[in-house]
């Protein structure tokens, strides 16, 4: 059975995460909790190239070794985008905020 192109991708960045990090990630988890971990809005597509492109990212939440995959909505992608333009390598508030939504949701999943 063929897999999903979502996963197929957050494969690829699983595996690259294991070259660089080694034994440091321990696993893999996709949030598909309800809504954007940026703005809890509905999960939407945004324009990238003139086309509808979806936007999968990716953190490591460092104290439990695993690599999350995540999505946001257009209006969050598009901030994130819009703000590397002016300053490729900094840190965003919205940074922040996704990262605490997603370890939360990790968190809670553990759980059950």
């Amino acid at each position: 059975m063929k897999k999903h192109p979502l996963f197929e991708v957050l494969d690829a960045i699983y595996s690259q995460a294991k070259l660089q990090y080694g034994s440091a990630i321990k696993g893999r988890w996709l949030h598909d909790g309800d809504g954007c971990p940026g703005c809890g809005k509905e999960i939407t597509a945004t324009k990238w190239k003139k086309k509808k492109a979806m936007s999968l990212n990716a953190f490591i939440y460092r104290e439990h070794g695993v690599l999350i995959g995540y999505m946001l909505c257009g209006k969050c992608a598009n901030h994130i985008f819009a703000e590397s333009e002016t300053n490729p390598h900094g840190h965003l508030p919205i940074h922040d905020e996704i990262e605490k939504n997603l370890k939360a949701a990790f968190v809670k999943h553990l759980g059950h």
